[in-house]
């Protein structure tokens, strides 16, 4: 590094303005190519796309507004915002990570607090002056251009996030540098100290999570948040609060004070050495080998069918390697093979061994506690935590970015239970799940299992204001005649089907659309849309917990155009969509259609629609779906169909009433006992199957006898 000859009249100074000069001599092009970068990323792609008037996407105002959003459509500028401050950190202080550079800066008659704090001026500096000027040149060009949608409020938000960020990321690469004498480890470990606060967490959680029967890890891993740099990627959707902005200024100020202090007291010998500081090295061996380990913990937990033998291998080869590497890395050898550091590998996996032991024995009770049934207010229960999660998250909302389908999963009722027999049979549900720990275990990832499971997530509301949360993942079938009066409760019916809470009033119009047909019918009248729900809230209401887990596929679907905010798709002028399946259970509804002679119209009718269908028994003892194998090789269903009908014992229906038997029976469940496939007159063909108990009579008679010959 050239430092030139300076004049230093004080020895005391804040700063030294020879040694800022020289900065700025030596690295100016940093904030020279950060400007630039700034101003092709954001000016100059506002220009471009308003050049761009013929697409109408890029027409679209409110496109403009992302820009200053941190969106992912953006990716330069999060690059440029995540990678230049740390660079910058990186080569203020390189001189500290050679020997001659260190020795000639620090020979010069100005203390080392000077030069630390010169260094961090010239950086803000290189950072915030680019940032300033882009924020400016923005403002210019968004005004000439007449942008309405985007702010002078906009564009300043966008500018103290920026800096704000941009500070953050330099103080750490600057005080991680203060830690290590090689700058390649600096760069890794300043990503690994802005990662390290949810990474470290979310690896325990899971951890956790695969000790602890029904720890709730979906819910605290959604609740942490902790990393600026996962932070800066979702301003777009979750606005920055001001309890935020305090904490990562407060972690600047500590950086800051921390770099300095190291900085004052580092070693010149210290120079290419990966720790600088002895005290720091066991911190850094050991938790290196600790997060290792529980990383390749996950990964062979998730990978390996979450089989725990595999995992107790993974956690031994991760913390062995880990452990190792730093040595060598330590050491700057690969003679670390010793006793002694054998011996402290030894002295960790024994620790680990007994904190193990621990979660095994599950000494505070957590996996069989529940709150006293008298104590508890109300109950949440669904397959996810999402609404406690999301509810009260600040999201960020504009016009271009309205998500209906995000929205309408808000709005709707939070699945909290309050009837007293609901939060018995929610609490009968617990208990058998508890107990069942063992059985849920054995069935874990049994052909069953994988088909049928599904999420249980409770969060207890007590009457003193705590709340108690578990999660599940358990085998449906198991559990099918306790979650049966919880299903078929009226609570939970409302809470969990929209057409109990739509007003008739405000649908324009309904239309009953026939999959793989181009039947279809509209309901245009007040009269006829009013009849239509009420047919359709009484089926709702009257459903068993059998039809509801039911996998028959529907007759068909049904859209209503709605006259509200609250929808998954927008049909323009105000109108919304709002879907749902017509259910073969619906019987209000089908004896509605055939009194009014819609009934033909809107469903699949055998002779009508259909020529033929065709049965195969898959292949004994495979336990697989050979329909789906056939696929593989054969490119299109009719030359399936026309391969299948050459086959010997292929069951080949014409029969209108078998039809109609087949049609109202067959599953869309995987690996089925029989494949079924009706060939329409339009060419087209559906396509499900029959489990052995599912299966009509007719079908399995027919199969018998093939079987007997």
């Amino acid at each position: 590094m050239k430092w030139g000859i300076m004049v230093m009249k004080s020895k005391t100074s804040f700063i030294n303005t020879g040694i800022l000069r020289n900065d700025f001599k030596s690295f100016g092009w940093i904030g020279a190519a950060y400007l630039l970068a700034l101003l092709l990323s954001i000016p100059l792609k506002i220009l471009m796309m308003s050049s761009q008037t013929e697409n109408a996407n890029i027409n679209d105002l409110y496109m403009y507004l992302r820009i200053f959003l941190f969106d992912q459509n953006s990716p330069l500028q999060l690059m440029l915002l995540i990678l230049v401050p740390v660079l910058t950190g990186l080569l203020l202080f390189r001189y500290m990570q050679t020997s001659p550079a260190a020795d000639m800066a620090h020979s010069l008659p100005i203390k080392r607090e000077t030069l630390y704090n010169t260094h961090i001026t010239a950086g803000i500096i290189f950072l915030f002056v680019p940032l300033i000027i882009t924020a400016l040149v923005s403002w210019a060009v968004i005004a000439g251009l007449g942008i309405e949608t985007v702010t002078g409020l906009h564009i300043l938000t966008w500018l103290g996030i920026s800096l704000l960020f941009n500070l953050l990321f330099f103080m750490t690469s600057v005080a991680t540098g203060m830690f290590t004498g090689m700058s390649v480890v600096q760069g890794v470990l300043s990503y690994i100290l802005l990662l390290l606060p949810t990474g470290l967490l979310e690896l325990l959680l899971h951890n956790m999570k695969m000790y602890t029967h029904g720890f709730a890890y979906s819910y605290y891993s959604h609740n942490i948040n902790l990393s600026p740099l996962l932070r800066l990627t979702d301003i777009s959707s979750y606005a920055l609060q001001a309890a935020e902005i305090t904490a990562y200024l407060l972690v600047c100020i500590a950086l800051y004070v921390a770099g300095r202090f190291f900085y004052q007291r580092r070693q010149l010998e210290a120079a290419g050495n990966a720790i600088t500081f002895d005290l720091l090295s066991p911190i850094f061996k050991y938790g290196v080998t600790f997060c290792s380990m529980l990383m390749l913990g996950s990964y062979f937990y998730g990978t390996q069918n979450e089989s725990m033998g595999w995992t107790y291998i993974a956690y031994f080869l991760g913390s062995l390697l880990a452990y190792f590497l730093c040595e060598i890395l330590l050491n700057k050898s690969l003679h670390v093979f010793s006793f002694k550091i054998l011996k402290g590998y030894g002295a960790y996996s024994l620790i680990i061994i007994m904190l193990l032991a621990g979660l095994h024995i599950d000494f505070v009770g957590y996996e069989k506690r529940q709150p006293a049934l008298a104590d508890v207010e109300s109950v949440y229960m669904d397959n996810s935590f999402y609404s406690l999660y999301e509810k009260n998250r600040p999201r960020v909302t504009y016009p271009e970015n309205n998500d209906p389908y995000f929205e309408n999963r808000l709005d709707r009722p939070m699945p909290v239970y309050t009837e007293a027999d609901n939060l018995a049979n929610i609490y009968s549900l617990h208990q058998k799940i508890i107990a069942n720990k063992a059985a849920e275990k054995g069935s874990l990832f049994s052909d069953n299992r994988k088909l049928q499971y599904e999420k249980v997530c409770l969060a207890y509301n007590l009457k003193n204001g705590q709340r108690v949360y578990r999660e599940y993942s358990i085998t449906t079938p198991m559990y099918a005649k306790t979650l049966k009066p919880i299903y078929e409760a009226t609570e939970y019916k409302a809470l969990h089907n929209e057409i109990l809470r739509i007003d008739p009033a405000k649908i324009n119009l309904i239309s009953i659309n026939v999959p793989d047909t181009t039947k279809n019918v509209k309901l245009v009248t007040p009269e006829q849309i009013k009849q239509a729900i009420d047919a359709l809230q009484k089926d709702t209401l009257n459903q068993t917990y059998e039809e509801m887990t039911s996998n028959r596929p529907g007759w068909a679907n049904i859209e209503m155009l709605v006259n509200d905010k609250h929808s998954y798709e927008n049909h323009g002028d105000n109108m919304q969509a709002y879907n749902l399946s017509w259910n073969k259970s619906y019987a209000n509804f089908e004896q509605w259609l055939k009194k009014n002679g819609l009934y033909n119209q809107a469903r699949i009718i055998p002779g009508e629609d259909i020529v033929y269908a065709i049965v195969e028994r898959n292949a004994a003892n495979t336990g697989k779906d050979m329909a789906k194998s056939r696929v593989k090789v054969i490119p299109t269903l009719q030359l399936l169909i026309q391969d299948l009908e050459k086959e010997p014992g292929i069951l080949k229906i014409t029969d209108q009433d078998q039809l109609e038997l087949c049609l109202r029976n067959y599953t869309s469940v995987e690996q089925p006992t029989y494949n079924m496939f009706f060939v329409l007159k339009n060419g087209n063909i559906l396509w499900g199957g029959f489990s052995e108990d599912d299966a009509p009579d007719f079908v399995k008679e027919h199969f018998a006898e093939q079987k007997a010959e």
